[in-house]
């Protein structure tokens, strides 16, 4: 009887149409619509001309993001933080009022930032080869004394090698980078010469689709790494004389060709 039971259930699975076999369907982190011209075309358009600095911009497509899998974390629902400045290929200090003509790279979506680059862009604005990036950074400048702290919620939709935010000096040029990987692996990277040991360490591992939320703390000698809410860097680092020291974030490539399209997000940039 017990044998009987058994074929009769073997028999019934290899009737059924697999279903059960059938992956979830992932929901989508954003919708698209529009299209977006090709690097080359805006370049035989001269909406970009080497060594120019464009007010004009470029438009592309619109991203939708879905909220629900987007606007998570600490800083859920946070408005973006107001006192900051967007640079692109083509500018480097475009004002907050000018952010819609640069849709293509950049937008924003109620209190979510979106940032994008593309296979085979690179700087346009000076001399500099390569360099292709879209980064915001802070209005608000220090040297060292009082702490100062960043926090947001990263959402990597398509993965590339870049730095996503950058604690800059004006003098020191960076003092810690945290980067992602094409994999989606974020990584600590520090100035060279001021820490013992590896200069970058892998933090998280495999983050595409993941939402996960940064803190950095800096007082302009000392500084704190946290990701979601665990400490998992500090240091210090002494700053040149006179120099100020302020936060960037978004995506920068630096001297490497930008290998695929990258699509990262970011919820509730705050700065204090």
């Amino acid at each position: 009887m017990r044998l009987l039971l058994t074929l009769l259930v073997i028999s019934l699975l290899w009737s059924l149409p697999f279903l059960t076999l059938k992956p979830a369907q992932c929901e989508p982190l954003y919708t698209q619509e529009g299209t977006d011209p090709t690097f080359a075309e805006i370049l035989s358009k001269g909406m970009l001309k080497k060594g120019e600095k464009s007010t004009v911009g470029v438009t592309g497509s619109i991203i939708r993001i879905n909220k629900r899998l987007v606007d998570v974390g600490p800083n859920a629902h946070h408005p973006i933080v107001k006192n900051i400045l967007l640079h692109t290929l083509g500018n480097s200090a475009i004002k907050r009022k000018d952010f819609p003509k640069w849709s293509r790279w950049y937008q924003e979506d109620d209190n979510v930032q979106i940032f994008r680059l593309f296979k085979g862009e690179c700087n346009e604005r000076n001399s500099r080869p390569l360099a292709g990036r879209v980064e915001t950074f802070s209005g608000l400048h220090w040297q060292m004394g009082t702490w100062h702290e960043w926090s947001g919620t990263y959402t990597i939709a398509k993965p590339g090698g870049a730095c996503i935010f950058q604690l800059f000096n004006n003098k020191a040029i960076w003092i810690l980078h945290l980067d992602m990987n094409p994999n989606g692996d974020v990584i600590v990277d520090h100035r060279p010469g001021h820490v013992v040991g590896p200069r970058s360490k892998i933090i998280d591992t495999n983050m595409v689709g993941k939402p996960f939320f940064i803190r950095v703390r800096d007082n302009g000698l000392d500084y704190e790494v946290y990701l979601n809410q665990k400490k998992v860097d500090s240091g210090s680092f002494p700053r040149p004389a006179g120099s100020e020291n302020t936060f960037r974030w978004g995506m920068y490539v630096g001297e490497h060709p930008i290998k695929n399209e990258m699509m990262i997000f970011v919820t509730g940039a705050t700065i204090d």
